[in-house]
């Protein structure tokens, strides 16, 4: 048990461990820090009541007929389909059982008007947790879940292990969001955790999304969650029409120095002269990908990471995304020495320079880590868009995350190319999912939106898919490839990192390990894969050679004994100079 000025804070077993290893137990409630139910939430958002309609009152009522036992749902609903208001009547029933709710986001800066929406309906029983809060402020949420009241937490992947003595209700937005992956120190997917704390307290626990992630949707199938499919949106709201343009294509033939491709240009002007909104999204930040040497034809490599620097024009400087790394740019090659780079590639920078030259009376705002930099800036950003303030939102993949925005009528799209050709079984899915996620923005009210995808190879599935809102079909397609290769959902997914200093020292030690785990592999009766040992795709990082040796792990094998005795051989080898780390189930391979 914790304890915080001789007072005992009735933590249970769930989140004893948690809260000793986060909080400084000597701190007190007399600490002059806001208490929970005192924080200020500046929520300049308009909030209404709704009803439901008859599809999601048909999806409310079986779940509410299931909310005294272990009742895990998946609930499908296409973007705009009212997946939020289903939730609230939950809670709702929840506190007037005397019991409290557990909703979890992705991220608290990107969600201001879910927070809007729920401080609308539960004033004065809303606990908010997430890591912009001060300690003694988290400390005091935690303190609030002990009292016999029924409250409502809303928080990051953290605020799982929340003390509540009396939960009632677990819901889990956006439930495909790697952001609920804790990927240091005590690495764990707060999403599947949520599903165990529901199953341990008997109680229902709901995962939401319009793109689930296919180990869920797999569960689905496989009976295991319960699954619930919204297919319309609420108040008639039609799915914007998706246009593909091939850039390449369209680039040959105008001749056009442009990054963007006319008809987003002319679209542009289009929806402005209609007064209505747009979004833009971009698939990096930065102003250009990489410096480019025309001497020695090489690329500027960060000293410190293997990856390319990326070029900001409001500073002018080359910067490492990693490290931070950075220098001023000035055209001279660190190989060479020779005055010869060159600038290749875009960024969220060149794209809004791109805009503001090419339609001066816009209102413009940048969204990304870069201009961006703290919570209160990207409120502010998201109430001006949401009163009109703003014309056009240009921004990465922090637009994608559950915006509700009734005046947008465009959406443009660029830079996924990059994103499905990444070295991760993944890629794929993600880029589907930002694709139907930020086009999901467009036409939430009675004017039906328009979607243009900017690519350079238009024919692929993913993009197909997209375009046709086509999640099944997709996920079928996906699921047929994981199966074939042994990916998850089909298998457990064990990745083990090794970080040196030294390359030579690094490399030779993997390769010894690498002969022992073919020792366990020939124990297990085959049971188990062995990719690698390899260099990692991002193969040095902040001064540290970065090895991997992946394991793909039938399901059926005794999991949980395999990775005690990987972890204490490793251990009993007392390592010099090399770190290991042991991601089960790792969501990024890069």
């Amino acid at each position: 048990m914790a304890q915080g000025g001789g007072r005992l804070l009735r933590c249970s077993t769930w989140t004893n461990c948690f809260t000793s290893y986060y909080f400084d137990v000597k701190r007190t409630e007399s600490d002059k820090e806001p208490k929970s139910r005192d924080l200020k939430f500046d929520l300049a958002f308009e909030t209404k009541d709704v009803l439901l309609t008859e599809e999601q009152n048909e999806v409310y009522e079986k779940i509410k007929a299931h909310s005294e036992t272990y009742y895990p749902v998946l609930l499908h609903g296409i973007t705009g389909s009212g997946k939020t208001e289903i939730y609230i009547n939950l809670i709702k029933d929840a506190l007037r059982d005397g019991k409290s709710a557990l909703f979890l986001v992705p991220e608290i800066g990107l969600t201001p008007q879910m927070l809007a929406r729920l401080n609308h309906h539960f004033k004065g029983k809303l606990l908010v947790y997430h890591s912009g809060l001060s300690k003694n402020q988290q400390l005091n949420q935690w303190k609030a879940c002990l009292d016999n009241e029924p409250k409502v937490m809303v928080g990051t992947r953290s605020a799982l292990f929340a003390p509540f003595e009396n939960l009632g209700l677990v819901i889990v937005d956006e439930e495909h969001d790697t952001s609920y992956k804790q990927e240091d120190r005590f690495r764990y997917n707060a999403r599947d955790l949520a599903v165990m704390r529901a199953h341990l307290l008997k109680i229902p626990v709901i995962l939401g999304s319009a793109t689930p992630s296919l180990e869920s949707y797999h569960q689905a199938q496989e009976k295991k969650y319960h699954y619930f499919e919204l297919k319309q949106r609420v108040g008639g709201a039609k799915l914007p029409d998706m246009r593909i343009i091939d850039f390449q294509k369209e680039k040959e033939q105008r001749g056009l120095p442009l990054l963007l491709s006319q008809s987003i240009h002319d679209a542009i002007d289009h929806y402005y002269e209609k007064r209505e909104q747009m979004i833009l999204f971009v698939g990096q930040r930065g102003f250009a990908q990489n410096a480019y040497c025309l001497s020695c034809a090489s690329i500027q490599i960060c000293p410190n990471c293997s990856v390319g620097l990326t070029y900001h024009k409001y500073k002018n400087e080359l910067k490492c995304h990693y490290c931070d790394y950075a220098f001023t740019f000035d055209q001279v090659c660190r190989g060479c020495k020779e005055k010869s780079l060159t600038l290749l590639g875009f960024g969220t920078q060149s794209i809004e320079e791109e805009i503001l030259s090419m339609h001066p009376k816009l209102i413009v705002t940048r969204v990304d880590s870069d201009s961006m930099n703290t919570p209160a800036k990207m409120q502010q950003a998201f109430e001006d868009f949401a009163n009109a303030k703003t014309n056009l939102l240009i921004g990465t993949q922090m637009l994608s995350k559950g915006h509700d925005f009734s005046h947008v009528g465009f959406v443009g799209i660029v830079g996924v190319d990059a994103h499905m050709g990444l070295p991760d079984f993944r890629a794929g899915e993600r880029a589907f999912q930002n694709l139907v996620q930020v086009a999901g923005r467009a036409g939430r009210s009675d004017k039906k939106g328009k979607v243009i995808v900017q690519s350079l190879s238009p024919k692929h599935p993913l993009i197909k898919f997209a375009q046709e809102q086509d999640y099944k079909s997709f996920a079928e397609w996906e699921l047929q490839q994981r199966e074939a290769l042994l990916y998850p959902p089909f298998s457990r997914l064990i990745q083990i990192r090794f970080l040196a200093n030294d390359e030579k020292r690094l490399k030779s030690f993997v390769s010894q390990w690498q002969r022992f785990l073919e020792v366990v592999r020939n124990k297990s009766n085959d049971s188990m894969q062995i990719l690698g040992p390899c260099e990692m795709p991002l193969a040095k990082v902040r001064g540290k050679h970065r090895y991997h040796i992946i394991l793909k792990v039938k399901r059926g094998l005794r999991f949980q004994d395999m990775l005690v005795y990987l972890t204490q051989d490793l251990k009993e080898r007392k390592l010099v100079g090399i770190q290991f780390q042991i991601d089960v189930d790792s969501m990024s391979l890069i």
